[in-house]
């Protein structure tokens, strides 16, 4: 009887703790969306050409535009500053931490929202 007992302890015991504890589980991951982060790095960083009003054909105020058009607008912002097409135009070059969150919007799926 004591060892039926004890088993029974034991394994209230276990069921217990079982419950009690939680799995860690990751942060949710926040993707980089035009809304959220590009939209602003490209108004901010390209006004005032590749806006609305601007003389640049090319518009990355809008979304379709600059979802299109990224590859291009990495290449020319990854540039040399020195080198033909250059981005911004008598600008500066942009931080890398700005072109990773440019380049994360295209590997999160250049989502919009």
């Amino acid at each position: 009887m004591k060892t039926k007992s004890l088993l029974l302890a034991l394994f209230s015991a276990g069921l217990i703790l079982a419950s009690c504890s939680k799995e860690e589980e990751d942060p949710p991951v926040t993707k980089v969306t035009y809304n959220n982060a590009a939209k602003s790095i490209l108004v901010t960083n390209c006004a005032p050409c590749h806006v609305a009003g601007g003389g640049n054909p090319n518009k990355w105020d809008d979304y379709n535009t600059a979802k299109s058009k990224i590859d291009a607008i990495l290449g020319r912002v990854n540039l040399d500053v020195s080198a033909a097409g250059f981005m911004p135009k008598g600008g500066t070059k942009l931080s890398a931490s700005t072109i990773d969150t440019l380049n994360q919007w295209k590997a999160d799926g250049l989502l919009e929202n």
